[in-house]
């Protein structure tokens, strides 16, 4: 009985949909501050912190599928608008001009790598 209760637990749970949403990296050359986002409930936008206080690169987290927008403050000037769609397995944001987005989750095809061959023993 308890087999067939286990078993019954591992399908349940080995059928379930599993959900990888995609963190993205927005890079500026300028300071970027004062972020407002339009549905917090889909995306969290934080800045990166780094050694030199750069505060030029954002991290985008998407919390659930959907479209939103956000928008910073860059060098405490010019306010800047991104539009993000985030589904099941992909996160787009639309940058303006001067803007980089990368993705964290994705690995680059750019570049294939050979493997080294395993160590032998000699006898």
């Amino acid at each position: 009985m308890i087999k067939k209760i286990i078993t019954a637990i591992i399908f349940i749970f080995s059928t379930l949909t599993v959900w990888s949403y995609q963190d993205c990296i927005v890079i500026n050359s300028g300071k970027l501050t004062d972020i407002n986002i339009e549905d917090n409930t889909m995306i969290d936008v934080f800045p990166l912190i780094t050694v030199m206080n750069e505060k030029n690169t954002l991290i985008v987290h998407p919390l659930k599928s959907g479209k939103t927008r956000f928008c910073a403050l860059k060098n405490n000037k010019n306010l800047v608008l991104f539009e993000v769609q985030v589904s099941d397995y992909e996160t787009v944001i639309s940058a303006p001009d001067g803007f980089e987005v990368f993705s964290m989750d994705t690995p680059n095809n750019e570049f294939e790598f050979v493997l080294d061959e395993p160590p032998m023993v000699k006898r």
